[in-house]
């Protein structure tokens, strides 16, 4: 992917992970399936699996958007570089 394309997706995923609804609604599911894995009775290995599942990729989800988002970073930090370096051999071509 190029650097313009990682750092368009970094603030798609920043838009997603500040926003206060989606912050709001990935706290009541986590809560929610917490609760319902503490209230199911230790027999129900796989209701029990199904919710530690469903929180695993909740988890996973959030890692993947921050993962994104980080990237991004990088790749704004990569570009302002490559033209730091364009700028400077710009001048230096110049002054000859």
């Amino acid at each position: 992917m190029t650097l313009e394309g990682r750092i368009y997706n970094a603030d798609r995923a920043k838009e997603v992970l500040e926003n206060e609804a989606f912050q709001q609604v990935f706290a009541d599911a986590k809560q929610e399936i917490t609760e319902q894995w503490t209230k199911s009775p230790a027999r129900d290995q796989d209701g029990r699996e199904k919710l530690w599942l469903m929180l695993s990729l909740l988890n996973k989800l959030e890692a993947m958007l921050q993962s994104s988002l980080d990237s991004g970073k990088l790749a704004k930090a990569e570009l302002q570089h490559q033209q730091t370096m364009l700028d400077r051999a710009k001048s230096l071509a110049g002054m000859r």
